[in-house]
């Protein structure tokens, strides 16, 4: 805001970055690195390198068929391998930022979507799965590998059933005609198999042997 040609520094809304250091975790093919004491120089943006430790695999090619010459041709002509490795492989398979929450800080991180949906897959922390399904719930363009995600960490009885409970809430939110309302099959599938008696038509009695699995069945009643 502007006033008589002076500029009023303290109603100014400015973007700062953060003026300290800043912890990394980097999950790997070859394992998980911590970069504990990453130098942050308090800009708005700035870039920063950071080691990998792993390595791409060698290049896949297809085998020549049964028949081929020693040379790899054949009758047809000369056919060239052709390369199978994926353009999106990468050795890096999920990042975190801050992730023992040291900092008392309020952090927007990307990634792309696959790598999110790793982060939700073979990261244990709650945490780390709570974000995931946040950030998968909120993108603007839904996939069926997103939706497969959450279902698949719904279903899976030694997650925490609190995280699992916001997957379910997921899916729900994410249902749509861009995924042919895949969510809501899902979530209506989990349900049926668990608390559903086809014999009589109803729901089934409250099992209350397993707690964490009733909680989660309890928010889809």
């Amino acid at each position: 805001m502007v006033l008589n040609g002076n500029i009023d520094s303290e109603n100014r809304e400015v973007d700062i970055g953060w003026p300290g250091m800043m912890s990394i975790r980097v999950h790997e093919l070859d394992g998980m690195y911590d970069h504990p004491i990453l130098p942050m120089a308090g800009e708005t943006w700035q870039l920063l390198e950071i080691q990998c430790h792993s390595k791409l695999a060698a290049r896949r090619f297809q085998k020549p068929k049964k028949g081929s010459k020693p040379d790899g041709s054949d009758d047809n002509g000369d056919v060239p391998a052709v390369d199978m490795r994926s353009n999106t492989e990468s050795p890096l398979l999920w990042l975190r930022v801050d992730p023992e929450l040291e900092y008392l800080a309020e952090i927007h991180f990307n990634q792309p979507a696959q790598m999110w949906i790793n982060q939700l897959e073979r990261d244990k922390d709650v945490v780390a799965q709570a974000q995931a399904i946040a950030t998968l719930e909120a993108l603007p363009q839904l996939s069926f590998s997103v939706v497969n995600a959450l279902n698949n960490f719904l279903s899976d009885s030694k997650a925490f059933w609190r995280v699992r409970i916001e997957a379910a809430f997921a899916l729900a939110n994410t249902a749509s005609e861009e995924t042919d309302w895949a969510g809501l099959l899902h979530l209506v599938k989990f349900y049926k198999s668990r608390r559903f008696d086809a014999n009589i038509g109803l729901p089934k009695p409250n099992d209350f042997h397993d707690f964490p699995e009733y909680f989660v069945l309890e928010v889809m009643q």
